[in-house]
């Protein structure tokens, strides 16, 4: 009875594993007549040429074969599936082993339209430079039903130094959604900013802090690491919408976003919105405040058009850009405003976006701490920081590169001095605050 039993649980077992999964290649059965190629592979919209697909017979990662992909052009050619049936609103997981030199990436072939052939969008490039098989996975999301769908590989810049790329046992299932918060989606240690979640499917809420034709900002709390933009001109939001959505996460230039929505719920309307983070000009520029709102106070126009709609400010601290992706605004020369807006990024600067004309406020006042020589010194530190000119100042904040808090400092008087010996060597910002807020803000290294 129980070997009935567990026959019948491993049978269930492979039914469901059957159902999500809707295509795998070991890469096992080639054509035997010229030319040459996998048989479940090089579907219709395949423009690699038959001069470009190998079959490999050593070495395979699992199996007999594998395929090696010749593309030594920085434009890429599509190695697709043959047909494949797909239904809207799910998303898909494309797992496969990979090693040699060159650049893929996945996406699908919807079929043809009035237009023309209809694609869905690409994934970011995975760079391939190794001799070692190593797994790779990415996932898209699909808006269209089709029986005569076709999955893509696309390779660009193929090298012969590890005999271009190789690939082998890929496997195409239906995703599975974990559902997150946007910190989860977000927070990140790896120097480039790129999501520990970067390709898969999630499902996550917030709050509308901005929107345009485009997307819309999200976040789901106060401080760094809590908001993210979602590209999606579908659904309409309003500021203050609590929205819950299933998207892909992708890295577009190394700014993460939620796109190729397939799930989309308004949970109330008229919410409060999350408290702008203040910061400095110096502070401003790190990962963590991406897709968040921010605030800069007291940041005087220093350049009125710095192109491609942008105004620039500096507030004594360090400069910043202001841009007119959801709002244009006129700024004069000369002029000291208070800015809030969300955090974008794009061609590798970080960009404030005010929303309206609440966003831009003329400043009442130069803040009085920015005339005083504040010093730090020395620079770089080894052991201790001295401060001097501080007084008014109660608290001293020091924050790492991430803008992570190391440590907040009570103190009054005019000057102090900081043991800063137990710090990992680097770049780090130190924070003067007062009862009103931030006084300014100073970087130093550790060395």
């Amino acid at each position: 009875m129980k070997k009935t039993l567990l026959l019948f649980g491993i049978a269930i077992l492979l039914s469901v594993s059957a159902i999500s999964q809707v295509f795998t290649s070991g890469f096992e059965n080639w054509t035997t007549t010229a030319p040459i190629k996998p048989t479940d592979w090089v579907g219709t919209k395949t423009s690699l040429g038959s001069d470009s697909i190998f079959q490999v017979t050593t070495g395979a990662h699992g199996g007999t074969y594998a395929c090696k992909l010749q593309n030594r052009t920085s434009t890429h050619k599509r190695f697709t599936t043959q047909a494949v049936a797909i239904t809207a609103g799910k998303s898909y997981t494309i797992t496969f082993w990979a090693k040699g030199h060159g650049e893929i990436r996945t996406s699908y072939w919807k079929g043809a339209g009035s237009g023309g052939d209809q694609y869905g969008a690409y994934n970011a490039y995975i760079i391939v430079n190794s001799d070692t098989w190593a797994l790779q996975t990415q996932t898209v999301a699909v808006d269209t039903t089709s029986a005569l769908a076709e999955f893509i590989l696309s390779i660009r810049n193929t090298n012969a130094d590890k005999d271009h790329l190789q690939v082998d046992d890929v496997t195409i299932s239906e995703a599975t959604t974990s559902t997150v918060t946007i910190h989860d989606i977000q927070y990140s240690t790896d120097v480039t900013g790129v999501s520990p979640l970067a390709g898969q499917v999630v499902t996550t809420s917030g709050i509308v802090t901005g929107k345009y034709h485009y997307g819309y900002f999200i976040q789901d709390g106060t401080g760094q690491w809590n908001g993210i933009f979602v590209l999606d001109s579908v659904h309409t939001v309003s500021l203050g919408d609590s929205v819950t959505l299933t998207g892909s996460v992708y890295e577009y230039y190394t700014f993460t976003e939620l796109k190729n929505i397939t799930a989309f719920t308004v949970n109330s309307s008229s919410n409060t919105l999350p408290t702008p983070l203040v910061v400095t000009g110096a502070t401003f520029e790190t990962e963590g405040n991406e897709g968040i709102l921010v605030k800069l106070n007291d940041a005087e126009c220093v350049k009125v058009n710095a192109g491609y709609g942008m105004w620039k400010v500096d507030d004594g601290t360090d400069s910043t850009k202001i841009h007119n992706l959801l709002y244009a605004f006129v700024p004069t020369l000369g002029t000291h405003y208070d800015i809030t807006g969300p955090t974008y990024y794009s061609y590798n600067e970080y960009r404030i976006e005010p929303r309206d004309a609440n966003d831009v406020q003329i400043s009442t006042g130069i803040n009085e701490f920015k005339q005083a020589a504040i010093s730090v010194y020395p620079n770089p530190a080894t052991s201790n920081i001295y401060i001097n000119n501080i007084s008014g100042v109660n608290i001293i904040k020091i924050s790492n590169i991430l803008g992570e808090t190391i440590q907040n400092i009570n103190i009054s008087g005019n000057n102090t001095d900081v043991n800063v010996n137990s710090l990992p060597n680097g770049l780090y910002f130190i924070t003067l605050l007062n009862d009103n807020g931030i006084v300014a803000t100073k970087k130093f290294v550790k060395q």
